[in-house]
């Protein structure tokens, strides 16, 4: 079953049935029916939020492995 995160936009398939119940009654995921893959549509813009939040998530990666002592 396919389900779309209504704050984020991103489509996903759920195989287990438990988590599908809770998907279902959460009001942030909707079922939808399963994308078609088109290999001639170029990937969708990524918008300013997304591209801000991959980069704080890139920040937190890299001060983490800075933090991180040298295994030598």
């Amino acid at each position: 079953m396919w389900f779309l995160n209504q704050e984020t936009g991103c489509t996903w398939e759920v195989t287990d049935q438990e988590l599908m119940l809770r998907l279902q009654v959460s009001g942030h995921y909707e079922q939808v029916k399963e994308p078609q893959q088109d290999e001639t549509k170029e990937d969708e813009p990524v918008t300013k939020v997304q591209a801000a939040k991959n980069m704080k998530r890139n920040e937190k990666a890299q001060v983490k492995e800075e933090q991180e002592p040298a295994h030598e």
